[in-house]
């Protein structure tokens, strides 16, 4: 399938997950391009919204067959430790974080087939994504030429509808902020140096997925819902596949937070003082994902 094409399913898909049917009783929520309903919406129009779903796939998803005491068969599945997602939902009208969605927790999955990544293996090019020139290793991009319009500024900012890079090797540093409603990297061997993915879409997806990825520093892929006075919509999906390795001795946080409730209702529910209590919460469920890191290393 070519890029532009995954582009635009990624899209549609991520728009059907935020689509509402109103109805006199409730709303019901179609979630991930599926239209089979999956459970009733709260008709109160004023919560929080939730985190984008993070979907992990590939050689970073380990299966512990060992493993005893589970609830669910996905229980048996843990992400590399090198890795961890976090998720926050948005402060509601009354100055509570909103309950998280089922359907909007983080999901690993071993495999996920991409052609996509068969086809770069043969690319002859290479992409360079925020980062200064002491930052592209020549062991990576030896016969490898520099692919045209590649972003080489100390920080990258992409406002497209949509916007795909591909290459044989693709290097992120930096802040990579965009507001691209579908935004895909796809590389044979993809370089997060210091980097900062982050995406504030109204909806949308993130979409990125290597052979082989090396981690350098403490990188993250982040999106961000939008505050709204109601109807707030689900921040961007995130979805990240390595179909064969990892390595290098950085670390990777993905992670998503929904948007808050902001003026009209949000103000006449709720006084200052709860509102940045919620904050504060918020701030901690941050710092703990942070710190996850940190005691597993």
């Amino acid at each position: 399938m070519k890029l532009s094409k995954l582009l635009a399913t990624a899209v549609l898909m991520s728009l059907a997950a935020c689509a509402v049917k109103d109805d006199k009783a409730s709303r019901v929520a179609l979630r991930g391009g599926d239209t089979t309903p999956k459970g009733e919406v709260s008709a109160d129009l004023t919560v929080g919204g939730q985190p984008g779903q993070i979907m992990v796939t590939g050689a970073i998803v380990k299966y512990d067959a060992d493993k005893v005491n589970y609830e669910e068969p996905s229980d048996k599945l843990s992400l590399n430790p090198s890795i961890k997602t976090t998720y926050i939902t948005g402060i509601s009208a009354d100055g509570k974080i909103a309950e998280v969605d089922a359907d909007f927790k983080p999901m690993l999955n071993l495999t996920k087939s991409e052609s996509v990544l068969k086809e770069v293996e043969a690319d002859t090019s290479y992409a360079v994504l925020g980062c200064a020139d002491d930052q592209v290793d020549a062991t990576f991009t030896n016969g490898l030429t520099l692919k045209d319009g590649a972003a080489k500024s100390a920080d990258s900012t992409l406002d497209k509808v949509s916007t795909a890079t591909t290459a044989k090797v693709v290097f992120v540093c930096g802040d990579l902020k965009t507001t691209a409603m579908a935004l895909a990297i796809k590389a044979d061997t993809l370089v997060l140096n210091n980097a900062r993915i982050i995406s504030t879409a109204q909806a949308g997806v993130v979409d990125i997925g290597a052979n082989k990825l090396v981690l350098i520093g403490e990188s993250t892929i982040q999106t961000i819902g939008q505050d709204a006075a109601a109807n707030v919509v689900p921040a961007a999906a995130i979805e990240f596949n390595v179909t064969k390795e990892l390595s290098g001795d950085g670390t990777l946080v993905i992670s998503s937070k929904g948007g808050d409730i902001k003026s009209g209702a949000a103000k006449s529910t709720i006084g200052t003082s709860d509102q940045q209590k919620a904050k504060d919460q918020q701030e901690e469920q941050e710092l703990s994902g942070k710190m996850a890191l940190d005691t597993t290393r």
